[in-house]
């Protein structure tokens, strides 16, 4: 969800990139890509990594932009080590607390 700041500027670069004076297309379009980013969740169980929430992660790199991987739950170093390493990944969010293990169970 875009907050309503996110959407100005992206009717402002909309805007910018129909042909006028004033910035060029270049522009515009940089502002357009600081705007495009991706969050994964990243699931986990019992300190082991869900192989399959990585899906998450290669659908964000189709979308193209930065792409910040979450991982919560207890004892989850080893998870977010892991999760480091997979390609594309820039920035892992770990929150590591035993009150998110067994949510919903």
């Amino acid at each position: 969800m875009i907050s309503r700041a996110g959407l100005s500027i992206v009717r402002q670069g909309r805007t910018q990139l129909r042909p006028r004076t004033g910035p060029s297309p270049v522009a515009s379009l940089s502002v357009l890509a600081r705007l495009l980013s991706s969050l994964a969740v990243v699931e986990q169980r019992d300190g082991k990594l869900n192989h399959g929430s990585l899906g998450a992660v290669t659908a964000a790199q189709k979308l193209g932009g930065s792409i910040t991987a979450f991982v919560a739950g207890g004892n989850i170093k080893a998870v977010a080590e892991e999760v480091a390493k997979v390609n594309g990944i820039e920035k892992i969010i770990a929150v590591d607390n035993a009150a998110y293990d067994k949510a919903g169970t």
